[in-house]
């Protein structure tokens, strides 16, 4: 049966972004209903229309529609049946070291994203958060760590942080509404991760068949040549087996000795046995050319397979590059951009061709010095660092100063000679996963 669906309007904190989406209504898991907008699954309010400022599902989570002609059940809105949110329960606990303070904490990843989206509401910027691998400094492993912006002393942030995720009762009566963004974009990576393992694998699939399939069409020339080389020895015997066989007519006609006719004969019976040893072995060579052709094709359709594959998976990592792009402009656009950079760089740098967020990242620098040292030496010809793994034609230049918190040694410099110019990456590490993606961007140059 056929889903039903709505002419949806599409609100971003009130303020109206896109109307007229026509799109099927699905059901979130608290039966209310959904509709799927920028990766996300937002509730839908009398009226048909959804609010990004609002709470939001995963995909995964609303894999129902609701049937066509069945009444819509929408979600109640904002406050109004709502009871009043006491803060989360979760085990938690405040780590302050030398780079600042630290929430650690247990909980599921859908409550980890609230918790931090209501750190953001109360003004405590969290810098970077993620799934925590190290023991905090009471000696016990939780499941995350988010990393706060806040300068103020440990009791300071204490009480700010308790104040979140443990409200006095009289302070815990306003319904906070969880911003969205966090949680969509670490959808929107782990996709990624995911789509890019499986592009790797179905490439490396692709490279195997297209290995054998080439081994194939040269055992299959090889054949043919073969074929070619037994086919000319049997025209041969075919011919001389003739020839001998009108000599062989015009000697029973005349008067030559018994002797000659004799040895003719023989001739011919050498001849016919060629002729015979020629033909099995040419039966045989095209028995195997058969059997290389089934092979050829099998071989054809395997790979047609997997470049169907490759191409769909490239197809689903452009839909994902505009999530991509997005992250990479919530990242930078919260650090401050020093100006002038954009209109610096090419007049210092004849030869260097920015790539990607290189601009960016070398504008939001604390101390540039050790990269731009880095890129004038590059810009002048020098060769620096070394290969970059994987990547032919790449080189990799590591622990650059950034001045960064956290990352102070974690600058990269990425650069591919290209003729008369050079293409430049500039990256700051933040993990292995977040520099493995960033490399594989790289691939489009």
């Amino acid at each position: 049966m056929a889903s039903a669906k709505a002419l949806v309007r599409v609100l971003d904190h009130g303020t109206e972004v896109e109307s007229g989406l026509r799109r099927p209504i699905r059901l979130t898991p608290d039966g209310y209903a959904g509709i799927a907008y920028a990766g996300s699954v937002y509730p839908l309010r009398q009226g048909d229309l959804i609010d990004l400022g609002g709470s939001s599902w995963e995909l995964a989570d609303c894999d129902r529609f609701l049937f066509a002609g069945a009444e819509v059940p929408y979600a109640p809105i904002a406050g109004e049946s709502l009871e009043a949110i006491g803060g989360f329960d979760v085990e938690w606990h405040l780590e302050t070291n030398r780079y600042g303070h630290y929430v650690v904490f247990n909980a599921s990843e859908r409550v980890a994203s609230s918790l931090v989206s209501a750190l953001e509401d109360a003004d405590l910027n969290v810098q970077r958060w993620d799934v925590s691998h190290r023991p905090a400094d009471d000696g016990n492993f939780y499941d995350w760590f988010a990393r706060l912006r806040f300068k103020g002393s440990h009791a300071e942030a204490l009480a700010l942080v308790g104040a979140v995720i443990a409200p006095p009762s009289s302070l815990a009566s306003a319904v906070r509404v969880t911003d969205p963004t966090t949680a969509r974009l670490a959808d929107a990576e782990a996709r990624i991760e995911e789509l890019l393992n499986q592009l790797y694998v179905a490439t490396r699939k692709g490279e195997a068949a297209e290995r054998e399939l080439a081994q194939l069409r040269h055992d299959l020339a090889n054949a043919e040549a073969s074929e070619h080389r037994y086919r000319e020895s049997v025209a041969l015997a075919e011919r001389h087996h003739s020839d001998l066989q009108e000599q062989l007519a015009v000697l029973r006609h005349g008067l030559g000795g018994m002797a000659d006719t004799a040895e003719l004969v023989k001739n011919l019976a050498d001849a016919e046995e060629l002729r015979e040893l020629a033909l099995a072995e040419n039966s045989l060579l095209l028995e195997r050319v058969r059997a290389a052709d089934s092979e050829a094709a099998e071989s054809g359709a395997r790979a047609d397979d997997l470049a169907a594959q490759v191409d769909a998976l490239l197809g689903r990592v452009s839909e994902l590059e505009a999530l991509e792009t997005e992250r990479l402009r919530v990242a930078t656009a919260q650090r401050p951009r020093r100006g002038g950079v954009i209109e610096f760089l090419p007049q210092v740098f004849s030869r260097l061709e920015f790539v990607l967020d290189a601009v960016d990242v070398i504008a939001n620098l604390d101390s540039p010095t050790s990269t731009m040292r880095a890129l004038a030496e590059i810009d002048s010809g020098h060769f620096l660092g070394k290969d970059l793994e994987g990547m032919r034609g790449w080189f990799e230049v590591t622990k650059l100063a950034t001045g960064i918190a956290g990352s102070e040694r974690l600058g990269r410099i990425y650069y591919k000679p290209d003729g008369q110019r050079v293409l430049v990456s500039v990256h700051v590490k933040q993990d292995d996963q977040q520099q493995r993606r960033h490399i594989e961007r790289l691939r489009a140059f």
